[in-house]
C-alpha cells in the first residue's frame, strides 16, 4: 500500500514484482514438495522486505536522475544502473548467509534459510529485470514526459 501511494504508477510496478516475486517463491517451494512452516513464513518476509528495499533504492535513483534534468528514459536508465551494485551486494550477502545456515543448520533453520534463499533469487529477477522491462514497454510504447515517481 505504502508503495502504491507514495510512489504512484512507479509503486504499481513494484508491486507487480513483488506478487511475480512470490509467485515464484511458492512456484519453487511447490515444486521442491516444501511445506510451509512458521521460519519458512519469517523467510518470506524477510523477502519481501528486502524486495521492497531494492525498488525503494531504484525508486529514489530514478528520483535523483529526474531532479538532475535528464529526460525519463535516461533517468530509468541511469537509476537502475546505479541502484544496481548497491541491490546486488545486499542481496548476495543475504544469499550467502542463507547458504551458509542452510548448510549448517538444522530443521527450522534450514527452512527459514531456504526460503530465503529462493526469495533472494526471485527478487534478484523480479527487482532487476523484471520491472525494468515493465518500464522499458511503458516507456517505448509513448512518449512520457513525466513519471509518477
Amino acid at each position: 500500500l505504502f508503495m502504491l501511494v507514495y510512489y504512484r504508477m512507479s509503486g504499481g510496478i513494484a508491486v507487480l514484482g513483488l506478487v511475480l516475486n512470490i509467485f515464484f517463491l511458492f512456484g519453487v517451494l511447490s515444486a521442491m514438495r516444501g511445506t510451509l512452516t512458521l521460519p519458512g513464513i519469517a523467510g518470506i518476509v524477510l523477502t519481501i522486505g528486502m524486495a521492497v528495499d531494492a525498488n525503494v533504492l531504484i525508486f529514489e535513483r530514478i528520483r535523483e536522475e529526474l531532479r538532475a534534468g535528464k529526460r525519463v528514459r535516461p533517468a530509468i536508465e541511469a537509476g537502475y544502473d546505479r541502484a544496481l551494485r548497491t541491490i546486488m551486494d545486499s542481496n548476495l550477502t543475504t544469499l550467502i548467509s542463507a547458504l551458509v545456515l542452510a548448510q549448517f543448520g538444522t530443521g527450522p533453520i534450514k527452512g527459514f534459510a531456504v526460503t530465503l534463499g529462493i526469495g533472494i533469487i526471485a527478487n534478484l529477477y523480479t527487482a532487476v529485470f523484471v520491472t525494468r522491462m515493465v518500464y522499458d514497454l511503458v516507456t517505448a510504447r509513448r512518449t512520457v514526459r513525466n513519471l509518477s515517481i
